[in-house]
């Protein structure tokens, strides 16, 4: 009878936990059906909307770019136009393109007049331009495999020394290679906050996501999906669209949620439209259309980033209006029209009092709730199960609610999330009071995250790959069980552990670190192994796990 009563349990806290699978909602509008828009190509490629409407698409073996107006007139918009291949306009209007005839970048105005900007990298040939992506602030990135054309001049193979990834500078004169360890970059796309860098790497059928510098740079590379794509773009929830057989759509954790069925093979997406909702998809000798539930990513309206659109971000945008401000200019395009007006209000109305959750936030439980076993994760329904006499504190956190630890045998179990051996990650929270030698955040079987050393002060323990020199503790000098409350945040880059206080670096590694697999979940309130006096006596509140290194702001 008491095994059964524990099967029992277990079960009903898995249905109430939210384990079973739900029915996500299609990305895909109700009753949407593909549309040929365009047929009769040799191939099509490179989908761009401009800030009108306009669809242009390339015909690269025909060597000219299509336009498809708003009112359905297909006409040529430029031919010859160097094989243009991947297509993407900028904030001024100017189409640029990837031009592989001679290897190289363009920019063409509205009129179509070609400027040359990119034809080499350190005085060699490049492979040949493939796709781009432009960022809100200026600088593109765009891709360089090799695909040997038959119309080519020069056949003696590559120039450079691999298949990179490119940064051209703001000032249009100063490119850098920002990859060295792709097979065959193809595909690439940025969130519209200039943040995260997503790029396929088709030679290795693997797509990355990497945190883009204040320089250009790149780095903290992740594994974002087993699955190349020729062209990609993303949406207002973050989910990337690839393309090579129909469209597989990954949700921001790089989940594949959807395949949208094309009849021909597909190379290229983008979105468009009066509301941008609408796919543009380039495939075989032709080009689709598809009505969507969600429109395609823009600039984010929590404009001073407090995870709310209220009214200080509509006094941001009236402050910039009639001008051309990127910060608040949010459509109607991807990287806005170049001006501040009625259609950037709409925008903003659209997400009035709505919550903006950064991107990189892969799990989130804000501990606001009152009563019961279960608190809610916000991102992927990765509910926790609370143990213990726990006693929700409503009022009392430090955002809304928080939850109280006895320090007897209070604890909360979290589901696995990230491994400490997978890519950078960070963890943040709020703490209240708490005694020397308690333990705040642990994995289970493996080791403490976040504690509290024997004078109080805030320690983390991430242990090396085996065989390896120990890792020292990572002891900060800021006492932590004082009766306030602080913001305590655990970083791991890739190569070292950084632990953040109150919004300030308290400690970090002196030389890189390699750290152990662990694929097991949390526990909020004790270590590893529940052992009497490491159980914490004090309030946590508003728990975020990133999949990405996090500096707090």
């Amino acid at each position: 009878m008491k095994s059964s009563l524990v099967v029992l349990t277990v079960l009903t806290l898995s249905l109430i936990a939210g384990v079973l699978t739900t029915v996500q909602a299609s990305v895909v509008a109700d009753g949407a059906q593909l549309q040929k828009l365009a047929a009769g190509y040799s191939f099509t490629e490179g989908p761009a909307v401009d800030a009108a409407g306009n669809v242009f698409f390339t015909d690269q073996p025909k060597d000219r770019i299509m336009k498809l107006s708003t009112d359905g007139t297909l006409s040529t918009f430029l031919s010859p136009c160097g094989r243009a291949n991947g297509l993407f306009f900028d904030r001024q209007g100017n189409l640029w393109a990837c031009a592989d005839y001679h290897n190289e970048l363009w920019k063409i105005d509205p009129n179509g007049t070609v400027i040359v900007v990119i034809s080499n990298y350190l005085g060699k040939l490049l492979n040949g331009p493939n796709d781009l992506w432009i960022r809100r602030l200026g600088g593109i990135y765009f891709t360089d495999p090799y695909f040997s054309r038959n119309y080519w001049d020069h056949r003696s193979g590559m120039e450079q020394s691999g298949q990179h990834v490119y940064y051209l500078a703001p000032d249009m004169m100063t490119l850098i290679q920002v990859t060295d360890d792709l097979q065959q970059p193809n595909g690439i796309i940025g969130t519209p906050d200039g943040r995260y860098l997503y790029v396929a790497d088709y030679g290795g059928n693997k797509t990355y996501r990497y945190t883009i510098q204040p320089d250009g740079t790149l780095s903290n590379k992740s594994l974002f999906c087993s699955q190349g794509s020729d062209g990609m773009t993303i949406d207002e929830e973050g989910n990337i669209y690839l393309t090579k057989s129909g469209v597989a759509v990954f949700d921001r954790l790089g989940n594949k949620i959807e395949t949208i069925s094309v009849p021909e093979s597909t190379t290229n997406v983008t979105f468009g439209g009066p509301d941008a909702r609408t796919l543009y998809i380039t495939a075989g000798g032709s080009l689709y259309s598809l009505q969507m539930n969600v429109q395609g990513a823009s600039l984010s309206p929590d404009f001073n980033s407090d995870e709310r659109v209220d009214f200080l971000d509509y006094t941001n945008m009236v402050k910039s209006w009639k001008q051309d401000e990127p910060n608040v200019d949010l459509g109607p395009t991807t990287l806005g029209d170049g001006i501040i007006d009625i259609q950037d209000i709409a925008l903003l109305a659209d997400n009035w009092l709505e919550e903006i959750l950064p991107v990189g936030l892969r799990a989130y439980w804000k501990l606001d709730e009152e009563s019961g076993p279960i608190a809610k994760e916000y991102i992927d329904s990765r509910n926790a199960i609370l143990f213990g006499d726990r006693l929700w504190m409503p009022d009392g956190g430090k955002v809304g609610g928080a939850l109280q630890f006895d320090g007897l045998d209070d604890y909360v179990n979290i589901p696995y999330i990230v491994g400490p051996a997978e890519g950078s990650f960070s963890v943040f929270t709020w703490i209240k009071d708490g005694a020397p030698g308690e333990v705040i955040i642990s994995q289970k079987e493996y080791v403490n995250w976040l504690s509290v050393d024997i004078d109080g002060k805030l320690i983390a323990n991430l242990a090396p790959t085996t065989g390896r020199p120990s890792t020292p503790t990572l002891v900060t000098d800021v006492v932590v069980t004082d009766g306030n409350w602080h913001h305590i945040g655990l970083v791991w880059d890739g190569d070292e552990r950084i632990v953040y206080i109150d919004g300030i670096e308290a400690a970090r590694d002196m030389e890189p670190r390699v750290l152990l697999t662990s694929h097991n979940g949390l526990y909020l309130g004790t270590d590893d192994e529940k052992t009497p006096g490491k159980f914490w006596s004090g309030l946590i509140d508003d728990l975020r796990i990133y999949d990405c290194a996090v500096v707090p702001k």
